[in-house]
């Protein structure tokens, strides 16, 4: 993953770079050297469609994180079960509730593992539309108000943004303002 954010630095450096010598040297035509930023964590927690999303997340998070801790609860009930009678127990009889307690504890853990597994994959199948879909009005206010670059706020490398280049509220507004045209069309 350090590779990619390396590799996204240095073409975003690239291409910043690229901008600004197309302009000193004079340049003519798209390049404009204006660039904004945007902050789409921001746009998917703060515009109506992101939100409801990010409900419907939480909403499925939360179910999955009471079954698992019941399912904990109930593993650790078992751990001092266990660990009350041990002393009390034949080897053989402790032995067996010692494979009986792995077993439920790796239960536990696969279980664990498919809930994040789902939660990945609700979450993928919930956010690709939209970002599909913000990336093509982003595309847009960037043609129409002829920004050159149009960069992700939290991309590495970015330090500081001067809060007049940054496009968020107006990605926000544009992309509800979208999707109640959408509704009134259904």
């Amino acid at each position: 993953m350090n590779r990619i954010a390396g590799l996204a630095w240095v073409v975003a450096y690239l291409v910043i770079m690229l901008c600004f010598s197309a302009q000193a040297f004079g340049a003519t035509g798209a390049t404009s050297g204006k660039i904004a930023v945007i902050d789409m964590q921001r746009v998917m927690r703060q515009s109506h469609a992101g939100e409801a999303v990010v409900d419907m997340l939480n909403k499925k998070f939360e179910k999955l994180r009471q079954q698992l801790k019941k399912k904990q609860e109930e593993l650790k009930a078992f751990k001092e079960d266990l660990e009350k009678k041990a002393p009390l127990l034949s080897q053989e009889a402790r032995m067996d509730m010692e494979r009986q307690y792995k077993k439920k504890l790796r239960d536990f853990k696969d279980e664990s593992d498919d809930a994040q597994f789902e939660m990945r994959q609700a979450e993928s199948r919930t956010m690709e539309p939209i970002l599909k879909e913000l990336e093509k009005l982003v595309t847009k206010i960037g043609k129409e108000k002829g920004y050159s670059l149009i960069l992700e706020n939290r991309m590495p490398g970015i330090y500081y943004v001067a809060p007049d280049v940054d496009i968020t509220d107006e990605v926000i507004r544009a992309y509800d303002a979208m999707k109640q045209k959408q509704k009134g069309k259904k």
